[in-house]
């Protein structure tokens, strides 16, 4: 036999016998071919059979032993002849056939075809996945450079921002110091002259007594007396006007604040977002599993309250506040003092920032910024509140109530315009309607894609679009005179009812709602509420001489 091993003929069943697995070369495979038995073997190649090794099929029973050479039709599955004897001795003769008759014309089968694209649909799912893993290492990556350079950029821009304090302070101390030194000076030099003078007075009357007549004795005592009694009076004077100048130094509370309570130069946090795979198995509804994953039950939410902060000397409800980055609190008291309040987050008054008239509406730009409105002053500042406060003034067309802030955006409730889009520059972007004329809308707020606002008039919350088209109106009994709102991260609506004195979450689409807190809790008169979602906190105006902070679970 020359050249063997180029090809074999496979192994298969006919009536139940198997037929011989052997390799043949070239020449005998005619031969082979030549033979009645085995005239209807397929020859394959031996790469082609190679290949074939690597499919694990198990031709034996697993729970006898025995070869599977029959196949039962009612319960679709291959069985030895044990297994028909004991777990299939029910089963009709026509259920049972051999595994050469179940096997006829499979590679034709729907069976197989499905499991060809079932195969295929899940190898496009698997790269798809692999694919979004590898973007996402990439992203990890570019994430921890992009920290890196943030934290070295942080750190070089707050050593310049305070090596140019440094500078104007010294500045400073030098002019100060010159304008002390050169007012010492001047009355050191007043006295000394005061001295001189005395003492040339002091010779003379030596000179004058041990020389002179007593007439000249007589008339130079009375002359000089005077002199002298002149000289009392100008020196008593200058002295009761004489002040000594000391130099001290009282270092900026926020600093201090920042080498006393900043612990750390920040914080790394890791933002968790579900995989966007794509899976395309007609068996797996992955938009029914997107939706149920986001649909949150409501009624699971509750807050436990963390702190009570009593505001000094308040008397009236707080229109607005607002939690900053570094866990400070801003509240805006316009219809008592007229200022921004800044507490600590250990409760303490830090100071009041001194405005122009009652602010009303807040929001967060950035770590340095706020925008504030003013109400029916026509117009709203942005506010620089770290180190000197700076302000820009945006002046508006009519009252200026509700504000947030979004993507580069302000969006303003402009009374009877409705909301206002503007840049930071104040430049009016778009106006959307939401018909306020003859409605009270006060309170706004806004998501990526969403905006809220609440209705005091018609007792009702509305969600609508960015372009201002309604998604969805929510009304109950248990809302009267709603006035702040706030979104937690899922786009659960937490609403204030200042007249029903209660705290209500709402669910993202409008179709449920939850009553947090009641009067029972101290709620009097409330108006302001905000969420805090990087730390799931709720801050609120509890009542005319407090607020609270909630954390919600």
């Amino acid at each position: 036999m020359a050249r063997v091993g180029l090809k074999i003929s496979r192994t298969t069943q006919v009536n139940g016998v198997a037929i011989c697995k052997e390799g043949f070369c070239g020449e005998c495979e005619q031969s082979y071919k030549s033979i009645n038995i085995s005239i209807n073997h397929k020859m394959i190649s031996i790469e082609d059979y190679s290949k074939l090794q690597e499919i694990t099929v198990n031709l034996k029973c697993e729970i006898h032993g025995k070869k599977l050479d029959l196949y039962c039709k009612k319960h679709d599955i291959a069985v030895c002849v044990v297994c028909i004897s004991f777990e299939h001795k029910m089963c009709s003769s026509s259920d049972v056939i051999s595994i050469a008759e179940a096997s006829e014309n499979v590679k034709q089968s729907i069976a197989l075809s499905d499991l060809e694209e079932t195969i295929s649909r899940t190898l496009v799912n698997v790269k798809h996945c692999i694919n979004d893993q590898e973007t996402a290492l990439k992203d990890i990556e570019k994430d921890e450079r992009t920290i890196k350079k943030t934290i070295a950029d942080t750190r070089i821009n707050l050593q310049n921002y305070l090596d140019e304090l440094e500078r104007k302070l010294l500045l400073n101390l030098k002019s100060t110091h010159l304008n002390c030194k050169t007012k010492n000076i001047e009355i050191l030099y007043q006295l000394k002259q005061k001295e001189n003078g005395l003492i040339k007075l002091r010779e003379q009357t030596l000179h004058m007594k041990c020389f002179a007549s007593d007439i000249e004795v007589f008339l130079g005592t009375c002359q000089l007396n005077k002199t002298i009694i002149d000289n009392f009076r100008s020196l008593r004077e200058e002295i009761i006007e004489c002040t000594n100048n000391r130099m001290e130094l009282e270092i900026h509370h926020v600093i201090s604040s920042l080498i006393k309570e900043v612990r750390q130069f920040g914080e790394i946090k890791v933002i968790k977002t579900n995989a966007s795979l794509q899976l395309k198995d007609a068996k797996i509804d992955q938009a029914q599993i997107q939706i149920h994953r986001s649909l949150q039950n409501v009624g699971n939410i509750s807050l436990q309250r963390k702190q009570k902060i009593d505001i000094e000397g308040s008397e009236k409800p707080f229109a607005g506040c607002i939690i900053l980055p570094d866990d400070r609190i801003i509240i805006a008291d316009y219809f008592g003092s007229g200022n921004l309040m800044e507490y600590g987050k250990d409760g303490k008054h830090i100071r009041d920032i001194s405005v122009s008239t009652g602010p009303y509406g807040l929001t967060v730009i950035d770590t340095d910024r706020i925008a504030v409105t003013y109400g029916s002053k026509n117009y709203l500042e942005i506010i620089n509140y770290m180190g000197d406060i700076e302000r820009t003034k945006v002046q508006c067309s009519t009252a200026c109530w509700g504000i947030s802030y979004q993507d580069q955006k302000l969006y303003v409730v402009v009374n009877p315009q409705g909301i206002v889009v503007m840049d930071l520059t104040g430049k009016t972007l778009n106006t959307i309607d939401i018909n306020v004329l003859y409605n009270i809308v006060y309170y706004m707020t806004t998501t990526v894609d969403k905006i809220y606002y609440t209705n005091g008039r018609n007792n009702t919350v509305h969600c609508c679009s960015m372009t201002g088209q309604e998604i969805w109106v929510f009304k109950d009994q248990s809302i009267s005179q709603p006035r702040g709102i706030s979104v937690d991260n899922n786009q659960n609506v937490f609403v204030i009812g200042r007249s029903s004195n209660n705290l209500t979450v709402i669910k993202h689409d409008g179709k449920d709602s939850k009553v947090l807190l009641t009067d029972r809790d101290g709620l009097n008169n409330p108006m302001a509420v905000y969420y805090n979602k990087g730390k799931n906190i709720v801050c609120l105006g509890l009542k005319e001489t407090s607020i609270a902070l909630y954390q919600v679970s």
